[in-house]
């Protein structure tokens, strides 16, 4: 039914490449032809469909890796293949996200946990809260709108506090404000409407993450930004935040998990992956564990305002 020209949307290349990875998924083989047709489409795209074909059905992760290079790059951040991408890492030891357990960071990540609402808190959030200033005391800091725009200001100028005033949907505000904080302080950064299971809990995190970056996947490889932590100046934190930023004046209109939220930290990891491999040395600084060790020190409960429609957002 397509046409196949580039001015025909969605592109052939791009209709192409999701036939092939569904039939990679029901363990068929991609036909040769249509490997070929999509190569003179986008060499890039056809590295990344043999590349996973390599690591799914030859078994060989690495070499998996190496075909689909940094093939990402011409996907809108936190799209599908980022998502792949980090399930071979994790499988991959060579990239070092399974190992060097035991090796510390020369720059740990402070403790100290980061919290917006942006303007009237419902009676639960506001008890959420009073629930982590009363478990941290000064190691826990509580942003509002205004507070978080004059941060902003303070910290990075007028541009990043009018563009944090400025954004389409609160989340986006929230999002950019996460990453810029870390980025600058260090620390740990939660939702409001998630809370440290106990104090114990708490101590067992800081104490036992030796990283300089520590970050929690989902089942389905969706990088946690709801809860994660870095030391100040990280350079996955940064480059999600560069991201974040980008996304913002190019792609306005993007889907706002892809365009500030847990999409830019899946695509800084893609990058720094990808650079590891290029220079054959294991990512260290980074930690990543699972929804189990998510839900050891975090939980999850019911808030009413998610199911009256309303407009409170948190972060």
């Amino acid at each position: 039914m397509h046409g196949k020209t580039q001015t025909e949307f969605p592109l052939p290349q791009s209709l192409l490449q999701v036939r092939l990875l569904c039939l990679l998924k029901s363990s068929n083989v991609p036909p040769p032809e249509e490997l070929g047709e999509l190569e003179t489409y986008s060499q890039a795209l056809a590295d990344y469909i043999r590349g996973i074909q390599t690591a799914w059905q030859d078994g060989k992760v690495g070499q998996g890796l190496d075909l689909i290079g940094n093939a990402f790059e011409i996907f809108h951040s936190g799209e599908e293949i980022d998502r792949l991408y980090l399930e071979l890492a994790l499988r991959y030891p060579p990239v070092g996200l399974r190992t060097g357990e035991d090796i510390a960071s020369t720059n740990p990540i402070p403790s100290h946990l980061y919290m917006y609402w942006d303007c009237n808190p419902p009676e639960e959030i506001r008890d959420n809260i009073r629930y982590h200033q009363e478990l941290l005391g000064t190691r826990f800091t509580i942003f509002d709108r205004d507070s978080a725009a004059k941060w902003l200001y303070d910290h990075y100028g007028r541009e990043i506090s009018e563009i944090f005033r400025k954004v389409r949907h609160p989340a986006e505000g929230a999002d950019l404000l996460r990453l810029y904080v870390i980025m600058a302080n260090g620390g740990w950064w939660l939702d409001a409407d998630l809370r440290i299971r106990s104090l114990d809990a708490w101590k067992k995190l800081t104490t036992g993450s030796i990283k300089e970056c520590h970050l929690f996947t989902t089942h389905n490889y969706v990088l946690h930004n709801d809860f994660f932590g870095a030391a100040p100046s990280n350079a996955i934190v940064s480059n999600a935040a560069m991201m974040a930023l980008v996304n913002t004046f190019e792609h306005c209109g993007l889907y706002i998990a892809f365009k500030t939220g847990p999409g830019v930290l899946n695509r800084a990891v893609s990058r720094a992956i990808y650079n590891a491999l290029q220079s054959h040395r294991p990512l260290c600084d980074l930690q990543i564990d699972d929804q189990h060790r998510f839900h050891e020190t975090i939980e999850e409960y019911e808030v009413s305002y998610k199911h009256l429609g309303s407009s409170w957002h948190s972060a």
